[in-house]
């Protein structure tokens, strides 16, 4: 037996189409028009909705368009006067799965039920088997903490769901990304591509062309057509990272491929069709960008449909071991090294740290001390952690890095430039970023120490 939801406006066929599909086993809710069959639906799921186009109150697209996320694990079959055509290719792309044109042969009606119920039933058992899948995913991220186990299982109840656009807030390293990652290795879409694009760190003038391409000559430079990401992707997700940096007039065209699914390509014409979840990072407030009128309302609140927060690593103390165990495990190939785990009072400083830059600085910082360290366990003197929290760490050493007593100061600053320089592949910048100083400053300490910067590999 099925929940129906039957909206018609014409009293002696909804009566007959009633009776039929109740002699058939199914239990029927029937609605005279659209205002009825919102309050159903305020209160109800419906397994199947018939839904008449033409009602007194409205039309039926745009009723099943504002209630779409609504009835994503419901099967839609509208029903159409001759001739109505785009109005049956309209509601399949809405996500109908059929469309009968009137008059309805009540027996044909019987049927088609019957076979959308079943192909309903196929696809639920796929969405559980994809909810086991997010949940064997899920074991594999480090989390021990009860507030990102909440933050996973939500996820993975999303990840396996129809709902195809995903706001993720969180502080700058707090694992936005990961969670990104996630839904798309948990979903459906999991064969198909997973494209991130950042929109602070592409110039502005840009990134309208990377996200929906352009034409051969729509602006001096565009020498080829190029597809943009929603296109590439496809099938897949887009991630809109830092998504509280994309300026207001192209707000406005993301708002309306949200809500459409379909774009132009820069200096294009042609509208493009695309099936793509698009799932938005931001560690910005939205809602105080709205007030101050920098961040659309509308596109917030299309964004916000399903909204997932990440706690700070500082609310998540659980996870800081768990993290730097697994950060020491999962470099050590990297940098040629074995370690076989930190010191009772190391382990007693990362607990105490208030981590400002969340897990991102947590890897960084193991990295650094898996640099800095002597011995095979790492200790306190090898982790460099910004107390004042006004931006990188100092300089800093282990005490007696090279054994044996007191080392004089210049031979051990030249020791630890020399493994910083290793365990980076001889990159300065990353180098510079290990030791906590700036690039000017390891290549003040290169001329210092006599290295010539063409032995210490790439910049």
């Amino acid at each position: 037996m099925a929940l129906i939801l039957l909206v018609e406006d014409e009293k002696l066929l909804r009566w007959a189409l009633q009776k039929q599909l109740e002699r058939a086993g199914h239990q029927v809710h029937a609605a005279a028009d659209l205002r009825a069959a919102a309050e159903h639906l305020g209160t109800h799921l419906p397994d199947l909705v018939l839904l008449d186009l033409n009602l007194p109150d409205g039309h039926g697209l745009d009723f099943y368009e504002q209630n779409r996320e609504r009835l994503a694990e419901s099967v839609v079959i509208v029903m159409t006067a001759v001739g109505q055509v785009g109005d049956a290719v309209r509601a399949m792309k809405l996500g109908a799965l059929d469309f009968l044109t009137k008059p309805v042969d009540q027996a044909d009606l019987v049927a088609l039920v019957g076979r959308s119920l079943g192909v309903r039933s196929e696809q639920l058992e796929a969405a559980a088997a994809r909810q086991v899948r997010a949940q064997s995913l899920a074991q594999r991220i480090v989390c021990e903490s009860p507030a990102f186990r909440r933050v996973l299982e939500v996820a993975g109840q999303v990840a396996s769901s129809e709902v195809n656009t995903i706001l993720i807030q969180g502080e700058s390293g707090a694992g936005k990304n990961v969670i990104a990652r996630y839904l798309h290795a948990a979903s459906a879409r999991r064969d198909r591509p997973l494209l991130e694009v950042s929109c602070a760190t592409i110039p502005e003038n840009l990134l309208e062309s990377e996200l929906f391409g352009h034409e051969r000559g729509a602006f001096t430079d565009a020498k080829v057509t190029k597809r943009g990401v929603f296109e590439l992707a496809d099938g897949g997700t887009v991630v809109l990272d830092e998504i509280g940096e994309l300026r207001l007039d192209l707000q406005a065209k993301l708002l309306h491929f949200l809500e459409e699914r379909r774009f132009r390509r820069v200096g294009g014409t042609r509208e493009i069709t695309v099936d793509v979840r698009a799932v938005a990072l931001t560690n910005r407030d939205l809602q105080a960008m709205v007030r101050d009128k920098s961040f659309r309302n509308d596109l917030y609140f299309r964004l916000s449909v399903f909204p997932i927060s990440l706690p700070p690593l500082a609310a998540r103390t659980e996870d800081v071991l768990p993290l730097a165990r697994h950060f020491l495990a999962t470099l050590q190939p990297k940098l040629g090294r074995r370690f076989t785990g930190f010191t009772r009072e190391a382990e007693n400083r990362l607990l105490a740290y208030t981590w400002p830059g969340n897990v991102r600085e947590l890897r960084n910082v193991i990295e650094r001390a898996m640099v800095l360290a002597r011995d095979e366990e790492i200790g306190v003197a090898s982790l460099v952690l910004d107390w004042a929290g006004a931006g990188a760490a100092p300089l800093a050493a282990p005490a007696d890095p090279l054994g044996g007593g007191i080392v004089p100061l210049e031979e051990m600053e030249r020791e630890l430039v020399g493994r910083a320089l290793r365990a980076a592949g001889d990159n300065q910048t990353r180098a510079a970023e290990l030791l906590g100083i700036t690039r000017d400053q390891l290549r003040y300490r290169l001329k210092k120490f006599g290295l010539r910067e063409d032995e210490t590999g790439p910049a």
